[in-house]
C-alpha cells in the first residue's frame, strides 16, 4: 500500500464545505468520486482542514492510500474530469505514517471585508456598507487574543474537540486601501467556526460595542453567547497549510 498527498484549491461557492455531508454536496465527495473512477477502486481522502459552507481554499492537502500504480497522465485526466471550481495542483509520495491533518504545523486564513459594493466580488468578500470600523481597536483585540490559548468560546456548539487550546502565531487587520480591509490569522490549529467567531466578535470591537475589558471577560468566562459567528463564510479563505521541512524535501509529481 502506498500513500500519496495531493495539493488542492477550490472555490467554495457551490459546496457545503470540504468534508462529506449526508445531504449536501462537498468538495471531498466530488474529488473522491472522480478519483475512484480514475483509479478504478474506491479512494478515500483525508483532508488537512474542515471548512464551512462557502469557504474558499487557495491551498490545502489531502492524502490517500492505493495499491495500484498511478494512472498515466493522472493530473491532466483528473483535472479534466473535475468541475472548473476544483483543481488538483500536484501530487507527491509520502510516508505511510504521514497525515495531512495531524502533521500540519500551521494554517493561515484570510478574511476580506469591503466597504463598497462591487459586483465582481460577489461571494468573495463581506460587503459592509456601514460606518467604517476602528482598525486600531481591532488590532488591539488581536494583540490580546495572541496572549490567549483556550478558545472554547469560539467553537460552535456540539463540536467534537479533544482540546480547545490553540497557539496563535499571527493575527492582524490590514487596511489595504480606503475600501478594503483584510484579516489574517496564523495558528497551529483551529476549532470549528473559530475564525468566523473571531472576525464577527472583532467587528463588534471595531463598531465600539465591545471593549478590551469585554474581551477579557469573554475569555475568562468562555461565554459563547458573547461571540458573534454572524459573518458570511464566502469571505473566508484558507490560504496556506504548512508542514515540516521533510515534507517539502519530497519532490512533487507533475504529470
Amino acid at each position: 500500500m502506498k500513500r500519496y498527498c495531493i495539493e488542492i484549491a477550490f472555490d467554495g461557492t457551490n459546496y457545503h464545505g470540504w468534508q462529506n455531508q449526508p445531504n449536501d454536496i462537498s468538495v471531498q465527495e466530488v474529488l473522491e468520486k472522480n478519483m475512484s473512477v480514475l483509479f478504478q477502486h474506491k479512494i478515500i481522502l483525508v483532508g488537512a482542514s474542515r471548512t464551512d459552507a462557502g469557504v474558499h481554499i487557495q491551498q490545502t492537502y489531502a492524502h490517500f492510500d492505493t495499491e495500484k500504480e498511478l494512472p498515466t497522465q493522472m493530473m491532466r485526466r483528473l483535472n479534466f474530469m473535475l468541475p472548473p471550481d476544483i483543481v488538483v495542483k500536484n501530487l507527491r509520495p509520502v510516508s505511510p505514517t504521514f497525515h495531512t491533518r495531524f502533521d500540519a504545523i500551521q494554517r493561515t486564513y484570510h478574511y476580506y471585508i469591503c466597504y463598497q459594493k462591487n459586483p465582481f466580488n460577489t461571494n468573495r468578500v463581506y460587503l459592509y456598507p456601514y460606518d467604517k470600523l476602528n482598525v486600531e481597536a481591532m488590532n488591539e483585540a488581536c494583540a490580546f487574543f495572541k496572549t490567549c490559548y483556550n478558545f472554547e468560546a469560539f467553537c460552535k456548539r456540539n463540536a467534537d474537540n479533544k482540546t480547545t487550546h490553540c497557539r496563535i502565531d499571527l493575527m492582524q487587520w490590514t487596511l489595504q486601501n480606503e475600501n478594503d480591509l483584510v484579516f489574517c490569522v496564523k495558528a497551529d490549529r483551529y476549532l470549528r467556526g473559530m475564525v468566523k467567531g473571531l472576525v464577527g466578535t472583532m467587528i463588534k470591537v471595531g463598531r465600539g460595542i465591545y471593549s478590551l475589558k469585554d474581551l477579557e471577560k469573554l475569555m475568562a468566562s468562555q461565554d459563547k453567547s458573547m461571540v458573534s459567528f454572524a459573518v458570511p463564510g464566502s469571505a473566508l479563505y484558507l490560504t496556506e497549510v504548512l508542514y515540516g521541512k521533510e515534507f517539502y524535501d519530497i519532490p512533487v509529481l507533475l504529470f
